[in-house]
């Protein structure tokens, strides 16, 4: 179906409206579908060839970024950017000839494109070409480029496949037993330019990567999907430095810790750094657990009245911010979502904020030092300041200075 037409945003919502009325009288029928302003991003970026990386970049300057959250969708951003670049819309969705040159046909999929012509053709006389695997082969063109897969189809085929089907029950997969780990080294780490744009899942892989391109012989957890034993003090927030977080390794090997280190700091990627390592204890607290609390530094464009609103927050009795927290719905029923959703509620950070005040200034220039402590579980957070201190979040850096942990035993021996 490369080449049918992608139907535009008011007649997606019309045919959602008219599947979700046929469906509402069939309660075991869940209709699932896409915001149909999803769609039509999507299909802006699919269906178009190189021009749509100025689309992209228009959009990006307009302020589009997690399109792919339904929540944070800002569809203005899009309408400005094709306003920009005159993107013709309708081109891009347009019904393609048979005939012409698709952006993506640089991309071998091994199958012939006169044979998906074909099917196409079939398609609107409401043919199909039967699976290949119950009949004959249709040459769409594998086999002319991977004859052996072909041919493994067709003999298991021939021995009555489809029987194989109906009564396989599996083979048990092999689990390899993972070797105890033996040491624990704790790194202190950082971040900063280009590095605060990942997400913590992303900057896990990164310090994963490295501490293999560091040869550093990581344990693994047991089962199917072994994961290497490396954990963080916390979840580093989107666009936030740092200077001072902590990161936990669990080895299967024990090495000099000094000449790790010197390794690891060798084999980083640009705007990522590694401090210092001590040799802790290997069964003792979680690095999560031992948390405490944190130093920020905030560096800040802002008036000058900005120190008075630091003072002003600094003595107040009570900071109330609004926090999603996870909540039990009891009246869900079964089968349609039980269990915990997400509500906002009203919090006071008040008491987690031991230290807040502008160290250093300059003409619409503010250093903030800002610290947190635990307060029954819980820390103040700077995206929780911001706003209180009317600061825009896209001028505003942010930076971890330190992570306050709790003294686990007497026997950490600092190294780096």
């Amino acid at each position: 179906f490369q080449w049918a037409a992608q139907i535009g945003i008011e007649e997606t919502y019309r045919k959602q409206r008219l599947l979700s009325e046929r469906f509402r009288n069939h309660p075991n029928i869940k209709f699932g579908r896409h915001d149909p302003k999803t769609s039509f991003i999507e299909g802006l970026i699919a269906r178009a060839d190189r021009r749509a990386a100025d689309l992209i970049e228009a959009a990006w300057r307009h302020g589009a970024r997690l399109e792919t959250w339904d929540e944070h969708v800002d569809f203005g951003a899009w309408e400005q950017a094709i306003a920009d670049c005159n993107f013709d819309v309708d081109f891009q969705f347009r019904e393609r000839k048979l005939d012409e040159r698709l952006p993506w046909d640089h991309v071998d999929i091994l199958i012939d494109k006169k044979w998906l012509q074909e099917d196409w053709q079939r398609a609107m006389e409401l043919k199909y070409a039967l699976d290949c695997r119950a009949g004959k082969c249709h040459l769409c063109g594998v086999i002319y480029r991977e004859r052996e897969l072909c041919k493994h189809m067709i003999k298991n085929q021939k021995k009555g496949h489809k029987e194989e089907e109906d009564t396989w029950e599996g083979i048990p997969e092999k689990i390899t037993e993972q070797p105890a780990p033996v040491q624990r080294l704790r790194f202190r780490i950082g971040r900063g330019g280009e590095g605060r744009l990942l997400s913590h899942l992303e900057l896990k892989e990164v310090w994963i990567r490295a501490l293999r391109r560091a040869r550093a012989p990581l344990a693994y957890s047991q089962g199917f999907h072994a994961q290497p034993k490396v954990t963080f003090a916390t979840a580093q927030p989107l666009g936030e430095e740092s200077t001072g977080d902590y990161m936990d390794a669990m080895l299967k090997e024990t090495v000099d810790p000094e000449v790790l280190l010197e390794k690891l700091k060798a084999v980083l990627p640009v705007d990522f750094r590694v401090y210092g390592v001590t040799e802790t204890a290997l069964r003792g607290d979680s690095l999560m657990s031992l948390v405490d609390g944190f130093r920020y530094t905030i560096l800040a464009e802002a008036d000058a009245d900005l120190p008075e609103k630091v003072r002003a927050l600094e003595a107040a009795e009570e900071i109330l911010v609004e926090r999603k927290m996870k909540v039990k719905n009891k009246n869900r029923k079964r089968g349609r979502g039980r269990g915990r959703s997400k509500e906002s509620v009203e919090i006071d950070i008040r008491p987690m904020i031991t230290r807040l005040e502008v160290v250093a200034e300059q003409p619409g220039q503010y250093e903030i030092a800002f610290d947190t402590a635990t307060d029954d579980g819980r820390m103040a957070k700077p995206k929780d300041l911001l706003p209180l201190l009317d600061l825009n979040p896209d001028t505003t850096r942010v930076i971890k200075r330190a992570t306050l942990l709790r003294s686990e035993t007497p026997e950490l021996v600092a190294v780096g």
